[in-house]
């Protein structure tokens, strides 16, 4: 697939207001965001409709990002029909059976997430910032379900497109003004270039703080 609309988006990022460029050029009546929870609620204070899928902090933060709904939406392949089928389907199910976990265990002051038919659709665009790794706290500091998802777009750059810095960013906002509201394969494939440079740098920085412990 050559352009693909951009309308559903993952963002799980560090810095909030890296997003805000990106922001300006979309239209909150036609996309949707999912993502971490200190992010999505960055971005409904902007205005936009965003769903967490964090239900918890698991294992003090260490499994934010790694959920099976998340990579499969990032590594369907959109020309695929039994991919397509497997989202609808078993991420149905799964989003059924928590639905159900939540109508049992909602307070007055808690209320069952609304399942609709976007939680099925791959992600068009996932965007990451990275938090950077703290010396004096390493191997603790490793962000490990960014460079996961870094990892899954870049893998699957034919059917989703990818930012994971400021610079990156920019590019994505250039690119969706260019292409009215799209994102050409040709974009993709040299963001995805770009990004595995990327995680080749951090996992060599990654290296020499290890050695040092």
């Amino acid at each position: 697939m050559n352009n693909i609309p951009v309308k559903n988006i993952f963002a799980a990022v560090f810095t909030k207001k890296i997003l805000d460029p990106l922001l300006k050029v979309l239209d909150k009546n036609q996309v949707k965001f999912w993502g971490t929870e200190g992010t999505v609620k960055y971005l409904k204070s902007k205005g936009y409709s965003a769903k967490s899928v964090v239900t918890g902090f698991d294992f003090d933060g260490r499994v934010k990002s790694l959920d099976r709904a998340i990579f499969a939406r990032i590594l369907a392949d959109r020309t695929n029909k039994k991919h397509l089928d497997a989202l609808r389907n078993d991420l149905y199910s799964s989003s059924e059976a928590k639905r159900s976990r939540e109508v049992s265990l909602k307070s007055s002051s808690r209320q069952a997430r609304t399942i609709s038919t976007a939680d099925f659709e791959p992600f068009d665009l996932v965007v990451v910032d990275l938090y950077k790794p703290d010396p004096k706290n390493f191997p603790e500091s490793m962000d490990i379900g960014g460079q996961a998802l870094i990892r899954a777009a870049v893998k699957n750059y034919k059917n989703v497109a990818l930012a994971f810095d400021e610079k990156s960013i920019a590019d994505v906002v250039s690119e969706l003004k260019k292409n009215n509201g799209s994102i050409s394969l040709q974009f993709r494939k040299s963001q995805a270039k770009k990004s595995a440079r990327f995680i080749s740098k951090r996992c060599n920085l990654e290296l020499r703080l290890i050695t040092k412990i």
